[in-house]
């Protein structure tokens, strides 16, 4: 008779590891992804950060630029320096070359934000892998769990019947449950 409980027991044990290795591998699979997503955020927001500092160093780069360009116009002006020929072609160098340091510095400044949100893409797929994982070791857990506790049941079982086939062997049992 005891075997025959220890049977049911094994199988209910069966049954709720199953369903708590379910349980526990959802909960880890929401936490990962929780995690990837608010790093994949952070990430944008670094990018966001990067692109409005961008902007407002291009403006400023810009209105430097031209600043400098309207010095050196006013003061070949005061000198009486001519406008055309070798003095115009130095500011118009510098006036280019300025011109190439912003777009340079745009340019790295784009290139820092693309690689902040592919980043951010990279995270939210190793999350999205990591919860997977964490699902199908949950749902291995489970299945686990299950077999083994149909695996003890039906082993309880064998014995509890193999003990009702001794008593029968002895002629002590009675074909009821409460004696054998």
């Amino acid at each position: 008779m005891l075997n025959f409980v220890q049977a049911g027991l094994s199988l209910a044990s069966g049954f709720m590891g199953s369903s708590s290795a379910k349980k526990a591998a959802k909960r880890k699979a929401q936490q990962i992804r929780a995690m990837a997503s608010y790093n994949a955020r952070v990430k944008e927001m670094e990018a966001r950060s990067i692109q409005a500092v961008g902007k407002y160093e291009t403006k400023q780069a810009y209105k430097q630029r031209t600043r400098a360009v309207q010095e050196q116009r006013a003061a070949f002006a005061k000198t009486g320096a001519i406008t055309s020929g070798t003095p115009m072609s130095v500011m118009i160098e510098q006036a280019m070359q300025m011109d190439i340091d912003v777009q340079n510095q745009r340019r790295n400044r784009l290139l820092q934000e693309q690689n902040l949100k592919q980043q951010a893409k990279g995270i939210q797929y190793e999350g999205e892998v990591g919860a997977e994982t964490a699902l199908a070791e949950g749902r291995a857990k489970a299945r686990s769990s299950l077999l083994g506790g149909i695996s003890s049941a039906i082993g309880g079982i064998g014995a509890g019947m193999s003990a009702i086939d001794a008593a029968k062997a002895q002629r002590t049992y009675t074909g009821s449950w409460w004696k054998y």
